[in-house]
């Protein structure tokens, strides 16, 4: 309790010294605003002081979270997200259940919404209602089940096996040892062969998929790539200064989402510009270094022009890259391009 009573008083401070430059008492209705703004955070750091440290004012609280989840949280469903969670701990699992539902309608591919909605189904006895719901309700729904017949040690349904393996849920390696592998060895030894017989996406990697889920979650990967850095592949050759700095790679696919596949990686423009101006200053090569460091500049601006945050952040990079180039030895050579900043 006194770890978590440290954290949210660090998190009160921060967020009260960035409301020096918003500030707002609800998140107003816009498509297209992100998600994690300083408005939102603002109004949901409001709820979450009521809810934990105003017993009287509580309810009202969750009241407020609840009718902007439904009215106005159009950002990505975080707000309806943050109702379910709130709920969740409070034991109010359908109440849960309906805002991770309402998050998952407004971020249909958001796995950490899909699973929390799996557990308030499980723990409201919503089931039924999820496997209607939709394509990967039917998915979540019928992994809780399957989990529970696991649990129990009851003989698992094949069938219930192979409708996983077809939605792409089960590859071979976890079934061999994951947490459903001593469920599927209950099997008989035909079946099982069946069923792997059937897997056709053996090279999953689960660990991507984390990696594209804090990608998308960081709100600098709108205008840098970030993708090295939560692998923890920091002070590489790629971007940055030397040991520490943060380097990163990342494509998209036409929805703007970040796509790992090896071998097809496309940097941002704004990455692949600093990534020339670091190489050029190595080199020595002045002229191609300040042609990079003009096309960098270019994207600064191009950035500044898609939205507010966009905007803040292609100022922290911009911030970000006089320090580097007048601190960092790998850029000593360049250092006069500081100036420009």
């Amino acid at each position: 309790m006194h770890n978590i009573d440290g954290d949210m008083r660090a998190f009160v401070v921060l967020i009260f010294a960035l409301s020096l430059w918003f500030c707002s008492s609800e998140p107003e209705k816009n498509p297209n605003r992100d998600p994690y703004s300083l408005e939102t955070l603002l109004f949901l750091e409001e709820v979450l002081l009521d809810v934990w440290e105003n017993p009287s004012a509580k309810e009202d609280a969750m009241s407020r979270l609840r009718y902007v989840c439904r009215t106005k949280d159009t950002d990505d469903g975080y707000l309806c997200y943050m109702w379910g969670i709130l709920e969740y701990q409070r034991g109010n699992y359908n109440e849960s259940y309906a805002g991770f539902r309402r998050a998952l309608e407004k971020n249909p591919n958001d796995t950490l919404y899909k699973n929390m909605l799996r557990l308030s189904a499980e723990k409201s006895g919503n089931l039924a209602d999820l496997k209607s719901h939709s394509y990967d309700g039917e998915v979540l729904a019928s992994l809780s089940e399957l989990e529970k017949q696991c649990k129990e040690e009851k003989s698992p349904n094949i069938s219930t096996f192979q409708f996983l393996i077809e939605r792409g849920v089960f590859t071979k390696e976890s079934l061999k040892r994951g947490s459903f592998s001593t469920c599927f060895q209950k099997l008989e030894p035909n079946e099982q062969i069946s069923l792997q017989k059937q897997i056709r996406n053996p090279n999953v990697s689960y660990k991507e998929r984390l990696y594209a889920d804090q990608m998308k979650s960081d709100p600098f990967t709108k205008v840098w790539d970030t993708s090295s850095y939560h692998r923890g592949e920091l002070g590489k050759e790629m971007v940055g200064g030397t040991q520490g700095a943060v380097s990163a790679t990342v494509s998209s696919n036409a929805d703007g989402n970040p796509s790992l596949v090896t071998g097809s990686i496309r940097p941002s423009p704004m990455t692949e510009a600093w990534r020339k101006v670091k190489l050029t200053s190595l080199s020595g090569n002045e002229a191609q270094a300040k042609e990079a460091f003009k096309q960098f500049l270019t994207e600064v601006r191009v950035s500044k022009t898609k939205g507010k945050s966009e905007a803040m952040m292609a100022t922290a990079l911009e911030r970000a890259a006089k320090l580097l180039l007048e601190q960092d030895p790998s850029y000593v050579k360049i250092r006069f391009l500081a100036k420009e900043l």
